[in-house]
Parts: C-alpha cells; sequence; structure tokens
C-alpha cells in the first residue's frame, strides 16, 4: 500500500483520542458541520446500509446509527477503537479506502468527511469511480473534498504527529465527480471552524 496511507495511519494511530476530544468539541452544535450532517441524515432512507468511509472514532458512525446501519472502515486500529465505543452497533472494518472493494450497489449511501483527502490524489478518480458502484442508483455520495491545488501537503505537528494531505482543486473535484457518473447536488467551498473544504453531496 502506499507510503503516504502508511503514513496517515501512523498519524492517526498516535493522535486517536486527542483528535476525537477535538474533533467532538469543533464539529458539535451550531457549526456547519452539524447542519450539514442533519441534512443529509434527511436524505437517508430509514433503516438504509451506508459505509462511513474513514470513520476515525466514529462520531459520524453514531449520528448516522440513529437512523441506519452503518458500516464504519477506517485503517487506524486505534481509531476504530473509539469508533467501537462511539457507535456500538456499527459493524467495522479496517481497510484502506483506495484498496478496499465491496459488490455493486451494497449500499444506499457513503459517506466521507475529511477522509479522501488522505488518499494520494492520482487515485482519487478510481475511488470515486468505486463509490459510485457501490451505490444503489440514486444512492448518496455526502462529504468533504479538497479546494486547494496539493499534491502533497505535510504538517509535521498536527495534533503533535506529522500528517499527509493530497488533494486537488475544488474545480477539478466537481470534474471528478461527475466523471465518475455522479449527478452533483451541491459542491459549495464554505468556511467552517477555520477550514474550507468542498462540501459535496452528489447521487448516483
Amino acid at each position: 500500500m502506499d507510503d503516504l496511507h502508511h503514513a496517515v495511519e501512523r498519524g492517526y494511530d498516535a493522535i486517536a483520542e486527542r483528535y476525537a476530544e477535538v474533533t467532538r468539541r469543533n464539529r458539535g452544535s451550531g457549526t456547519y458541520f452539524k447542519s450539514f450532517l442533519d441534512g443529509v441524515l434527511d436524505r437517508l432512507p430509514e433503516g438504509g446500509r451506508v459505509l462511513d468511509l474513514g470513520c476515525g472514532a466514529g462520531l459520524v458512525s453514531a449520528e448516522l446509527a440513529r437512523r441506519v446501519r452503518v458500516v464504519a472502515l477506517d485503517r487506524s486500529t486505534p481509531q476504530l477503537a473509539l469508533a467501537r465505543d462511539n457507535a456500538p452497533t456499527a459493524l467495522l472494518l479496517r481497510a484502506d479506502i483506495a484498496e478496499v472493494a465491496f459488490r455493486p450497489a451494497s449500499f444506499d449511501a457513503v459517506v466521507a468527511f475529511w477522509t479522501l483527502i488522505h488518499v494520494r490524489r492520482d487515485r482519487h478518480a478510481d475511488v470515486l469511480r468505486a463509490l459510485h458502484d457501490w451505490l444503489r442508483p440514486g444512492g448518496l455520495f455526502a462529504g468533504t473534498l479538497g479546494t486547494s491545488d496539493s499534491p502533497e501537503d505535510v504538517d509535521e505537528d498536527f495534533f503533535g504527529t506529522p500528517m499527509y494531505w493530497s488533494h486537488f482543486d475544488a474545480a477539478t473535484n466537481r470534474t471528478l465527480l461527475r466523471e465518475a457518473g455522479f449527478r452533483v447536488v451541491q459542491a459549495d467551498e464554505i468556511e467552517d471552524e477555520g477550514e474550507t473544504p468542498l462540501w459535496v453531496i452528489a447521487t448516483a
């Protein structure tokens, strides 16, 4: 598997609990993230099957599990241990986003918040095509993508550990979504808590 992906895994292994605490605090009530996630939840079929791609500590999975059956995927074992506590009804899966495979039409929705930006960007087109394939017709993809042209971005002190990102600018990401077969419902650059990702809702 890719060295960048291993480095991201090691980073989140090291900071799992600290990052979960900050995430819980910064993405709660009153944030754009919370309103966006609530809007996604409203679009999901009651009892449907949803993949949380790069679930981290399972905080999004816990929200999703109030309405749907959740498959929560992450590479980091410490993160999945937290997800087991935070989202006890979710089916946990340790895998790499760019390597995992599911049968076609396995999910009603796939969500990916602040996760695809850790996948090497030369694999983004393939990953988005795979996500489209995993969705049932009309299924939903929702999450965040990058908004700057960054083949490899490095922060040597991300909550105390090196961390790595790789992503395209917003216009390229909109094109990649369409080329993967998605109908883009929303793809907006919106600042929230100091970050400005591309907030995406798209249908298969």
